[in-house]
Formats: C-alpha cells, sequence, structure tokens
C-alpha cells in the first residue's frame, strides 16, 4: 500500500490509496474490528483442523443465519420476509448438499458454530466501522493491518511455533515458495477490497450470501475441471444453493430500484 500510494501507476479513484498517516482516534475506532479479525484468523485454521472439509459448505452456510441475526441485534435491520425465504432456500441447499458426508462431534459442532458467528461477526464490524470511517476502505486497511501485525507478532512468538516453523521448513531459500507467496498475498489483498467495497454498498448478509455462493461455484468448478465424485444428492443441494442465491440477488435487484 505504501509503494502504491508512492508510485500512483492508475489515476482511478477507486485506486487512489493516500499516504499513510496515524491517527489514534480513528484506530480507536477500527480497534473492535481488528479484535474480530485476529479472532477470524485463529478460528479458521482450527475450524479446518477440527472439521472435515466435507462439512465447509454447511458450516458456512450458517454465516447467513448469523449475519441476520447480527444485523437485527446490532445494526436493527429486519430482513423483508422474501429475503428469509431466499436465506432458508440457500441453506436448505447446502444442508442437502452435505448429507451423507457429515460425521458429528463435539468439538467439531463447536467449531462448525463458533467459526461462522465470528466470520458474520466480522462482517458487521466492517459494516460499522466503514460507515463510521465515512466508507473510506483505505483508512480501514491501513489501520486494521497494523494493528493487526502488532498483534499477531507476539501472538506467534508467545506460541512457540517459530522454532518448529524454522526446523521443520526445508524450502526458504526456494523461489517458487516465495512466488506462491506473493501471488497468494495479492489475490487475499484483492479479495479483501473486493470484500470492503461490496460493503460500502450492500449489507453484510448480501456478503454472507455471496460468500456462500461462491462457494458452490467452486465445488462444482472442481468437479468439472478435476472430475471429482459428486453424487446426485450433493449436486441437488449445490443447484438448489445457487438458485436460492439467484433468487436473493432478484429481490435485492427490485428492492434497490425503489
Amino acid at each position: 500500500m505504501t509503494t502504491w500510494s508512492l508510485v500512483r501507476p492508475f489515476r482511478h479513484s477507486i485506486l487512489h490509496i493516500p499516504t499513510p498517516s496515524w491517527d489514534s482516534s480513528v484506530a480507536i475506532r477500527v480497534a473492535p474490528l481488528t479484535i474480530v479479525y485476529i479472532c477470524v484468523i485463529i478460528f479458521n485454521p482450527l475450524f479446518l483442523q477440527h472439521v472435515e472439509i466435507t462439512t465447509y459448505h454447511f458450516a458456512h452456510s450458517l454465516t447467513i443465519a448469523f449475519s441476520m441475526l447480527f444485523s437485527y441485534l446490532m445494526l436493527r435491520i429486519e430482513q423483508h420476509q422474501r429475503i428469509v425465504s431466499a436465506c432458508v432456500i440457500i441453506m436448505f441447499g447446502t444442508s442437502i448438499g452435505a448429507m451423507g458426508n457429515l460425521n458429528f462431534s463435539l468439538v467439531g459442532a463447536f467449531y462448525s458454530v463458533s467459526w461462522p458467528a465470528i466470520v458474520a461477526l466480522y462482517g458487521i464490524y466492517v459494516k460499522k466501522t466503514l460507515s463510521a470511517l465515512r466508507n473510506d476502505l483505505w483508512a480501514l486497511v491501513q489501520y486494521n493491518t497494523i494493528m493487526s501485525i502488532a498483534i499477531m507478532v507476539p501472538l506467534v512468538m508467545l506460541s512457540g511455533e517459530l522454532n518448529d516453523i524454522f526446523s521443520t521448513v526445508w524450502f526458504w531459500d526456494e523461489f517458487g515458495f516465495w512466488l506462491q507467496m506473493l501471488i497468494t498475498a495479492m489475490t487475499g489483498f484483492a479479495a479483501n477490497i473486493a470484500m470492503l467495497l461490496l460493503l460500502t454498498q450492500k449489507s453484510p448478509l448480501t456478503l454472507s450470501v455471496a460468500s456462500v455462493c461462491k462457494t458452490s461455484i467452486q465445488a462444482l468448478a472442481v468437479a468439472v475441471i478435476f472430475g471429482n465424485r459428486m453424487t446426485l444428492l450433493n449436486l441437488s443441494g449445490m443447484l438448489i444453493t445457487l438458485i436460492g442465491s439467484a433468487y436473493y440477488a432478484y429481490i435485492r435487484s427490485i428492492e434497490s430500484k425503489f
């Protein structure tokens, strides 16, 4: 971001990144978001560690339910009955798609509920923080990144994992590794900016629906490209999810015209 703000290769307003600065009042506004963001970072690998990947789509769909709940409790947004119906269709589709692959355990159930709750809460706080900063997404990215690094560095050091990383990772000096890291970082940054741009115009619930729809499209694409086996029940569930997502988008498009 610092290099981009100095070089400024493009002149579009969205790509105009201001020179980094620091304001304690802005940092205080962003601090709650940063704490939730740290929780997302911590819970994501724990979720993947304790929950089977086949449960991912079902657990991910729970972010829609939590988004509706938190939107009402924290933003006082009541969803229209048709919006709720579309969300129910989406969650029903993911449930159908995951049938036959769900294995119950107490630890898995805990993370299957806590992880989507934290992800949904993160979307709510992003929306609240953007509103407080008058939709200045670059200020949000700057302050959230700086404070996240300041919190994560001591956490990583206290975890005791640094010694294991330096002793077991043997590809530190390989160019391909750092190239992959660079591509991953750029892709993650672009996805984060796209999410922020979406939240400047739409609601956290829309973000949750779009995220669930994205995972379904990814699963279908993987099945087509790599020939992964998919049962008729799995395929039906994903198609129901996509139909529910299209219905949600249709309702939102109608609402935006009024």
